[in-house]
């Protein structure tokens, strides 16, 4: 960004791979915008000949972007990128991933305006994090086949308010049914969601899903020891498998708007205590969990 204020970034969702609908909505992801490293890959290949130590130039390979992009939470739209399944669910068969095209815009000391519109843009990866005393945020980790540039600038983009961020105080979490009340911080991610399918072109011909891994960490004072039970206690034998429970992740902003994460059975890969013998800290327990589905469940006030 040149200054603040100067850039535009808004997405749509594709009616098929690289191509817009015949009348495209556009949204901002939400609040707190940032773009990371939005970059294009060549691939290059140099050549040469067998007489010579420099290069006699270079050959293309398969061409690919990517770019992240974070933001506050403020609605569900980004959802349609994300839950393959009607944007609600992940897929529990093979599909076609859900694409995007992009408009990112900066305007120059100048007056003018530069654009960047990456098209077939494909999530691989998505997480929700809640950290107490913030806002909730959102990081979608992107990859794209094409950039071209005669894709037109929206002549209205849906804008979130204020109003709808959704924060640290607006969320609940229940793991195996039990109300967590001194959580600290949580990740939901979802990883894997997409991969591009390639054949004679440059450019990838178009996306499918991929093989997803959700994931959840919880970071919650110490109460009670279900979490420890359920990682440690030897219910099922030495070689039985590690136990599963439910858990739901909900949000709810100012205006009454909701939405809520219902993960399908959690099972603890990792889980410590933190902070044991702290004087100013009390005692954490920090678990990583392997989730087999995740829904997702809006609701307008």
């Amino acid at each position: 960004m040149t200054g603040s204020g100067s850039a535009t970034a808004a997405f749509t969702v594709e009616d098929s791979y690289g191509t817009l609908q015949a009348e495209p909505s556009w949204y901002q992801p939400g609040m707190d915008v940032t773009v990371g490293d939005l970059s294009v890959d060549q691939a290059l290949e140099r050549s040469r000949h067998p007489d010579d130590p420099t290069p006699a130039g270079s050959r293309p390979g398969s061409w690919e972007g990517a770019m992240s992009v974070s933001f506050s939470l403020t609605d569900a739209n980004w959802h349609d990128l994300v839950f393959a399944d009607g944007g609600t669910a992940l897929p529990n068969s093979p599909m076609r991933a859900p694409s995007a095209t992009w408009y990112l815009a900066v305007e120059m000391p100048d007056g003018t305006t530069e654009t960047r519109t990456p098209t077939g843009a494909i999530v691989q990866e998505a997480t929700v994090s809640y950290e107490q005393g913030s806002d909730i945020t959102v990081e979608l980790t992107i990859l794209y086949g094409d950039e071209p540039d005669d894709i037109a600038a929206p002549s209205t983009i849906q804008q979130p308010s204020e109003a709808d961020v959704f924060s640290w105080h607006g969320a609940s979490f229940q793991v195996g049914g039990l109300n967590q009340p001194l959580m600290q911080s949580t990740t939901l991610s979802l990883s894997g969601l997409a991969r591009f399918r390639r054949g004679q072109d440059r450019h990838p011909f178009d996306a499918v899903v991929d093989a997803i891994e959700p994931s959840f960490s919880t970071d919650a004072t110490f109460t009670e020891r279900d979490q420890l039970a359920l990682a440690v206690d030897d219910t099922a034998g030495a070689s039985g498998p590690v136990g599963k429970v439910p858990a739901t992740f909900g949000l709810e902003n100012g205006q009454g708007d909701t939405i809520e994460y219902t993960l399908s059975d959690c099972q603890p890969t990792s889980y410590s205590w933190s902070d044991l013998v702290a004087p100013d800290a009390d005692l954490s327990e920090p678990v990583d969990y392997h989730v087999t589905d995740v829904d997702a469940s809006t609701a307008t006030a």
